[in-house]
C-alpha cells in the first residue's frame, strides 16, 4: 500500500510511505532552486514515483496536508519572494488595516506586482480569493490530485497541521515503547500554535491546544524588526542572541511579558495590542538589536520550560517528541533538555512544515492501518542520488580543462585535503531531506582553526558575520566535546551543547564563537556509513574526531542536489574541491 504525503505551503515537500516504511522524500526547492519553494510539489511527487518505480495509479491515497491553507501567500510565493520591504509593506498596508483600523483589505490587491500563478498548477485566476478562502481553495487543491494522480475524492485526506507535526515527532525518534509527551509549536496551523499530546500503546490523542498567536509568530516579527526575513531568518536572529550580555537583554526580556502567559498546558495570547508587529515595534524601540534578539530569544526560552514543566507535572510523563517550526530552535530545545524534570527529548530533523508531508503520511497510515506497525526513520537521506554516467555527463557539461577529475577518490584523497586546511564539498549518496546538511550534500573543512570561518564565508557562503557553523562529530569522541550527562542521542543537528576544553581547542571553528555552544551531528556508523569512514580517517590522522559541516550552496539558493548544482557551486565559488559521488574535483590552482 502505498501513501503519498504532499505539503504545498513554504517548503513544499513530497513523501512516500510503502507499507508503512518511509522510502522517499523530496524537497521541491531542491528540483526548481527557488529556496522555499511554494505550491504543488509536481516535480517531488514525480521523483518520488520514479524512484519507487510506480504509476499515479498505484498510489491508494494522498495525505494532503493543513486544512487552512492561504491562498494569496502561495499565489505570492511569500516566504519565496518577499525580501524585508515586502514584509514592512505587508504589515503597513495589509495587517494595520485589517487588525487595527478594521478595514476589509484584499491581500493580492495589495501584492498584484508579486503575483505568480502562471508558475503553479492551480486552475484559478480568481484574484478576488483572498488568504482566508479556505474552503474555495481547498476544492482548487483537490482538483489538481485528481488530474494529476487520478484520484477519487475518496482517495484524498486531508490532515490536520498538528496532527502531522505531532505524528512525525513520534515516528523520526527511534522506536519506544515508553509513553511519549507529544509536543508541537509554530506559527500558527489549522486550529493552533501550540499542542500537547501523549502517544501510549500505538494511540495518540492531543491533551491540550493553544489557539492563539504562540511563540512561533511572535518570534516571526521580532525578526522583521530586527531587518530580517520572517519565516525564513529566525535561526539568524538566534544566531546572534548569545552577542548580548545578561544585564542588557533582561529590560527587553520584560518587556515580552505581556504577550503571552502560559497556564497549564496552553500558552495563551495575552497580547494587550490588536496586532503583534507594530506592538513590538513601539514597545522595543529604545533598545538595541543584539539586546532585542537575545531578550525574545531568552523570553521564549522561558516561556517554553514554563509550558514544559506544566505538561510534565499533568502527565506525568519525562520522555519528550517536538516538533513545529519552534523545534528548530536549538536553544530551546537545549533549555528543555536540560530541566531536571525531563528524562530525554528527542526532535527529529528539519522540524518546520516541509517535514509535514512525512508526517501526515504516517498519521494517515496510523488511521488507516493500525494494527501494522509503521517503521520510525532511521535517516534522513531519502532524496536523489546520481549515476556514474549522470556525474560524468555533469562533468563534461560543466567543467573545462581548468579542473582535475580523479575517479575512484579514495577517502585519504579527500583527508589529504580536509588535514592541510582545503575546503571540501561532499556530494555523494542519496540527498538528505532537511534545512541542515548531514554529510551527503555538504561543505567538509578541518575545525581547529578558528580563520576557516572567514575563510569559507568569504569564499563560498557570504553568510552574516556573527552565524556559527557547525560540527560532525564521531560518536566515539561525543564524551570528549561536549556536555551531554543524560546521553541523548543528536543524529540531526537539531540540540545545542555546552563544549568542553577540549572541544574549544579541536573544534573552534564549529562553535558558537560567543557562547562556545555546539549544533553538533553526533554520528555512528550506522547513520552514514562512508561518511562515518571519512571523519574516522580524518581522526586517526589528525587525533581531531569531527570536521566542520556547512550545507553545500551558495548564499540564498538551495542545497545542491543534482551533479550540475554542485559544479555549478563549485565553478561560482571558492571552494577548492567537490567530492562527487567518487570523483574528486579540483581547480588546478
Amino acid at each position: 500500500m502505498y501513501i503519498l504525503g504532499v505539503v504545498e505551503g513554504h517548503n513544499s515537500s513530497a513523501a512516500l510511505l510503502h507499507d508503512g516504511d518511509l522510502v522517499a522524500v523530496c524537497f521541491e526547492e531542491r528540483l526548481t532552486r527557488l529556496k522555499n519553494e511554494f505550491g504543488y510539489p509536481i516535480r517531488s511527487i514525480e521523483w518520488c514515483m520514479k524512484y519507487a518505480g510506480i504509476t499515479p495509479e498505484e498510489i491508494d491515497s494522498v495525505a494532503m496536508v493543513t486544512e487552512n491553507l492561504p491562498f494569496a501567500q502561495i499565489a505570492v510565493k511569500r516566504e519565496a519572494t518577499f525580501d524585508v520591504a515586502d514584509y514592512i509593506r505587508e504589515q503597513e498596508e495589509f495587517w494595520k488595516p485589517y487588525l487595527i483600523e478594521k478595514k476589509k483589505v484584499n491581500y493580492l490587491d495589495i501584492f498584484k506586482d508579486k503575483i505568480r500563478l502562471h508558475e503553479l498548477p492551480y486552475c484559478t485566476n480568481d484574484m478576488k480569493l483572498d488568504r482566508t478562502s479556505f474552503e474555495e481553495f481547498r476544492e482548487i487543491r483537490k482538483e489538481i490530485f485528481r488530474t494529476h494522480l487520478k484520484k477519487r475524492d475518496d482517495q484524498l485526506h486531508i490532515v490536520n497541521h498538528h496532527l502531522a507535526h505531532s505524528f512525525y515527532a513520534i515516528f523520526s525518534k527511534p522506536t519506544s515503547d515508553k509513553p511519549l509527551l507529544v509536543l508541537s509549536s509554530d506559527g500558527y496551523g489549522d486550529d493552533c500554535s501550540a499542542s500537547v499530546g501523549i502517544w501510549r500503546k500505538n494511540k495518540f490523542e492531543f491533551i491540550s491546544k493553544s489557539v492563539g498567536s504562540g511563540i512561533g509568530r511572535i518570534y516571526r516579527y521580532a525578526t522583521l524588526l530586527l531587518g530580517m526575513r520572517p519565516g525564513v531568518d529566525e535561526y539568524k536572529m538566534m544566531g546572534l542572541a548569545p552577542y548580548a550580555k545578561e544585564y542588557r537583554w533582561r529590560k527587553v526580556c520584560d518587556a515580552m511579558r505581556p504577550y503571552l502567559k502560559v497556564i497549564g498546558m496552553k500558552i495563551d495570547y495575552t497580547n494587550p495590542d490588536p496586532e503583534i508587529y507594530f506592538s513590538l515595534k513601539e514597545r522595543l524601540k529604545a533598545f538595541r538589536f543584539d539586546e532585542i534578539a537575545a531578550g525574545v530569544q531568552n523570553w521564549s526560552e522561558d516561556i517554553s520550560v514554563e509550558w514544559v514543566r506544566n505538561c510534565i507535572s499533568a502527565t506525568e510523563i519525562r520522555d519528550i517528541v517536538y516538533s513545529g517550526g519552534v523545534s528548530m530552535n536549538v536553544k530551546i530545545n537545549k533549555r528543555i533538555m536540560e530541566m531536571p524534570e525531563v528524562n530525554s527529548i528527542f526532535i527529529g530533523p528539519s522540524g518546520g512544515d516541509e517535514s509535514l508531508s512525512i508526517g501526515a503520511a504516517w498519521a494517515l497510515w496510523h488511521q488507516m492501518k493500525p494494527s501494522i506497525p509503521i517503521k520510525p526513520l532511521s535517516n534522513t537521506y531519502l532524496g536523489p542520488a546520481y549515476s556514474k554516467e549522470e556525474c560524468v555527463r555533469a562533468i563534461r557539461e560543466e567543467l573545462d580543462e581548468s579542473y582535475i577529475v580523479k575517479e575512484n577518490a579514495s577517502d585519504d584523497d579527500v583527508v589529504d585535503l580536509l588535514e592541510n586546511g582545503f575546503v571540501v564539498a561532499r556530494a555523494a549518496g542519496r540527498m538528505e531531506y532537511g534545512a541542515r546538511a548531514l554529510g551527503n550534500r555538504s561543505i567538509l573543512a578541518r575545525p581547529d582553526d578558528p580563520m576557516m570561518i572567514r575563510r569559507i564565508n568569504n569564499q563560498v557562503k557570504n553568510r552574516d558575520f556573527w552565524m556559527p557553523f557547525a560540527p560532525v562529530i564521531l560518536q566515539e569522541y561525543s564524551e570528549l566535546y561536549l556536555v551531554n550527562p543524560k546521553s541523548l542521542p543528536s543524529p540531526y543537528m537539531t540540540l545545542a551543547f555546552d563544549s568542553k576544553p577540549l572541544a574549544r581547542k579541536h573544534l573552534r571553528a564549529a562553535l558558537h564563537p560567543a557562547d562556545d555552544t555546539m549544533r553538533a551531528q553526533i554520528l555512528t556508523r550506522d547513520d552514514n556509513p562512508k561518511l562515518h569512514a571519512l571523519v574516522t580517517r580524518f581522526a586517526e590522522r589528525t587525533s581531531i574526531g569531527g570536521l566542520l559541516n556547512t550545507s553545500f550552496n551558495l548564499h540564498g539558493e538551495p542545497i545542491c542536489c543534482s551533479p550540475q548544482d554542485s559544479l555549478r557551486t563549485l565553478k561560482n565559488s571558492g571552494l577548492d574541491a567537490v567530492l562527487l559521488e567518487n570523483f574528486l574535483i579540483r581547480r588546478k590552482k
